[in-house]
């Protein structure tokens, strides 16, 4: 496999491990076989794995001018896909309400409709330092729940149910998330406002 080829490979791993992070992560037949504790660690594990491929894609892009058109595209989208998934499966778990995971989601329709009405005036729009600000931050602060999660856990004494609020702070976070990714959407918009003529 060409050097090159493989910006694109670490970004459908990426997307690859996301049923596996969900798989631990929420209950099911299969995260039934282990404890919570177990099943946060190798969620969390798994999620760190999928977020150092979204830091060795870029480097390795960069490093030997592998950078695509395709690549730009298919990389932000790999994050949405991560992120979204993980904030879905915190609602159903009752770590955060569904209020600001539909904000997130809204603003990444918003942002990907705009980058591909861009496309079609031949503009591909790259990820600038404010989509890798919310990604960075959205990536930390899922780490950080992961962290409460495995902590209070653990002191709590839980086998199976995850169902219920552990605590204000993974809330707090969520919240973090959501406000980090609105405000990241405002220079995209202006972006992409000069190549959507209509």
């Amino acid at each position: 496999m060409s050097i090159k080829k493989l910006p694109n490979v670490l970004c459908w791993i990426r997307i690859a491990l996301i049923p596996f992070i969900l798989l631990f992560l929420l209950e099911n037949t299969v995260s039934a076989f282990f404890s919570v504790p177990t099943r946060i660690v190798l969620s969390g594990v798994l999620f760190v794995a999928a977020t150092l491929t979204d830091l060795l894609d870029g480097k390795i892009a960069r490093k030997y001018d592998a950078v695509t058109n395709f690549g730009k595209f298919i990389d932000p989208i790999a994050d949405k896909m991560l992120i979204i998934s993980i904030l879905v499966a915190f609602v159903e778990i009752g770590l955060t309400t569904s209020l600001p995971v539909i904000i997130v989601l809204a603003r990444e329709f918003i942002v990907t409709g705009l980058r591909l009405g861009a496309m079609t005036s031949g503009k591909v729009v790259a990820a600038n330092i404010w989509g890798k600000l919310k990604t960075v931050t959205q990536s930390v602060a899922i780490a950080a729940i992961y962290l409460i999660l495995f902590v209070e856990t653990v002191f709590d004494g839980s086998i199976i149910n995850l169902s219920g609020s552990v605590s204000l702070i993974p809330q707090i976070l969520v919240w973090v998330i959501a406000l980090v990714t609105v405000v990241s959407a405002i220079p995209y918009i202006r972006e992409c406002g000069k190549y959507i003529k209509d």
